[in-house]
């Protein structure tokens, strides 16, 4: 085998493919030309650890060629519908062009898979890579090889992938481009899983991470890989969540890595580690510079796992982003209970206009004894008020459905959440994350059904004795409504235009979202746009036959009116019945042991 000089990295689609041709109700969508609707989720994260490891090799091999094909990209630049009946067959199409294009004859092709729902488009892509360049190296690296590599080489015998990486990836592609004979390499290094090493060892092999201790070694990522000058990546989407922000050019930056944390959630340490590592500040400065002058970066998005493992840390890098007049996005990495009105302040006087609270349950014996979270309700409440004196729109995240969670667990969380207070929440069912805690004890249980490797948080797939999949992904979309609708904190506190944002931001990702034209029309009416409420209450008027949104019209007994009934808007003693005005106040706003079994008519049991 001779030595790697030509590398392409592919990255496949993140979400199972029949979610893209066949969004969920859930899912944002957008409509091409043939008319249809596809989900727009496509439009997601720009793919760090090839842009990383690109970087690293190119600072000790300046003359390495190395390419990259993001299939999220891809996807979306179709904009004339799409014909493929799966995933492999638009792949096995685009990589043909690709070579004919271009006549790159790549000795390496690297395919990078971070989460479950990307397994099955992983497997794909490691297939066609191997029946078009069949000369290649093929490899995969990820949270997925990571932790499923004896499942795709011993039970799916996949050996079309040549090795599969262990971990972080920059120091083991470095260790393989440079050796004399690369498949010797692999056989002896412990950061390589292969098929013969697994029959060797019969299956016992034992490999090893293999870090980058100091993360400034790792020089600016190669942003260069995206080909901004066609807005491949360049108009990368921040996330829905983030809608009120109009400015969209985000760029997505780690400045450490690893998380000391056991949350039985999650499996970021399996290719991170624990340890904590940092890129200096100084190093973060440089970086957060040279995307803003170079890119035109105007919105930094993190990633790091665990942030504010360093507190002191945190207060410099929003002096950075200060300083450079840039604005932030933490989707991970805040811890709560760290977060003092202090720390809250200087994210404020730095310009955050939005966070991402992990809240994670709104139950407390579901944090402490199955989660594994060190985190107390009440230490959400006061961060979510914090916020709120501080000019600061929250995002709660949320999880139900996890092994050992009771219905009673979950209706208390109900109860509990309508406390903190949230701008918004964002209610998902727990996903069995192939190499956490949970997926061990639910694989143990016999608790997992339906397909693990293409799930998402939009789909349930764990039964236990106390709930099926089908209950805790129905339950999660009325929690949904409930709490972002029916009992919107900014439209209980009259902050209509905290309200209003929401529900249009709703509105532009899902356009025939019934309840949102509701609640938006009853906040135009609080504001005065009378004109505007009455246009958002007709369209509601417009939806009423439409049968999915019914049941949940029906369920929170929102008024049926009829096409005139707009009108009556404009007189001043018109009130709005929100379904809900009655009991608003008479339902508890925090759960006490003796209030665990609320009731409300119709929810799902």
């Amino acid at each position: 085998m001779k030595k790697i000089n030509k590398i392409l990295f592919l990255v496949p689609l993140h979400i199972p493919f029949e979610d893209y041709i066949n969004p969920p109700h859930n899912a944002r969508k957008v409509k091409k030309d043939d008319g249809k609707f596809y989900n727009a989720s496509v439009n997601t994260d720009l793919p760090l650890g090839p842009m990383s490891m690109s970087a690293y090799m190119k600072k000790h091999h300046p003359n390495i060629d190395i390419r990259l094909i993001d299939y999220n990209i891809e996807l979306n630049l179709v904009t004339k519908g799409f014909t493929h009946k799966n995933f492999y067959d638009f792949v096995s199409e685009n990589l043909k062009e690709f070579k004919e294009d271009t006549g790159f004859q790549p000795d390496l092709i690297g395919i990078s898979s971070l989460f479950s729902p990307s397994f099955h488009n992983f497997i794909d892509c490691g297939k066609m890579a191997k029946d078009i360049f069949p000369g290649s190296l093929v490899i995969g690296g990820g949270n997925i090889p990571t932790n499923s590599y004896d499942y795709i080489y011993t039970e799916l015998k996949h050996e079309f992938f040549d090795a599969l990486c262990y971990g972080e990836g920059e120091v083991p592609m470095l260790e393989l481009i440079e050796a004399e004979n690369p498949e010797k390499y692999l056989m002896k290094s412990n950061s390589w899983i292969t098929p013969k090493k697994l029959r060797m060892f019969k299956g016992a092999v034992n490999p090893t991470h293999n870090f980058v201790d100091e993360l400034d070694d790792i020089p600016f990522f190669d942003y260069d890989l995206m080909d901004y000058t066609t807005e491949k990546h360049g108009l990368n989407p921040v996330m829905s969540t983030f809608g009120t922000m109009t400015d969209h050019k985000g760029f997505h930056i780690m400045t450490s890595r690893g998380c000391p944390f056991k949350c039985t959630f999650c499996a970021s340490h399996k290719v991170h580690g624990r340890d904590m590592r940092y890129h200096s500040l100084e190093r973060v400065e440089q970086d957060f510079t040279r995307l803003k002058e170079k890119y035109g970066a105007s919105i930094m998005i993190f990633q790091d796992d665990h942030l504010m493992g360093d507190p002191e840390r945190v207060y410099d890098v929003l002096k950075i982003i200060k300083k450079l007049k840039l604005q932030a996005i933490f989707q991970n990495g805040l811890t709560l209970y760290a977060m003092s009105y202090e720390m809250l302040s200087a994210f404020a006087d730095a310009g955050i206009k939005q966070l991402v609270l992990p809240v994670e349950s709104g139950s407390e014996e579901v944090l402490k004894k199955l989660m594994k979270k060190p985190l107390k309700t009440r230490i959400s409440r006061q961060v979510s008020e914090d916020c709120r004196k501080l000019g600061i729109y929250t995002n709660a995240n949320i999880l139900i459905g996890m092994p050992g969670e009771t219905k009673e667990d979950i209706n208390e969380a109900r109860i509990n959440l309508r406390s903190l207070n949230c701008n918004w929440y964002h209610i998902v069912c727990a996903s069995p994350i192939v190499g956490s805690e949970m997926h061990d004890i639910a694989r143990e249980n016999n608790y997992i059904s339906g397909d693990t490797l293409g799930a998402d948080y939009r789909k349930a797939v764990i039964n236990t004795e106390d709930f099926s999949s089908q209950y805790i992904q129905d339950t999660a979309y009325v929690m949904n409504l409930e709490l972002n609708f029916i009992y919107n904190a900014d439209v209980k506190l009259g902050e209509y235009d905290l309200a209003l944002a929401g529900f249009v931001n709703v509105i532009r990702i899902s356009p025939e979202h019934a309840i949102a034209y509701f609640y938006a029309s009853l906040c135009n009416f609080k504001l005065g746009n009378i004109d505007k409420a009455k246009d958002y209450l007709d369209s509601y008027i417009n939806l009423l036959g439409n049968k999915f949104w019914r049941k949940y019209i029906d369920l929170f007994n929102l008024p049926i009116l009829d096409k005139n009934s707009s009108d009556k808007i404009k007189d001043s003693t018109y009130k709005f019945n929100t379904g809900f005005d009655i009991i608003h106040d008479s339902l508890p706003t925090k759960a006490s042991k003796k209030q665990r079994k609320p009731e409300i008519v119709g929810y799902p049991t």
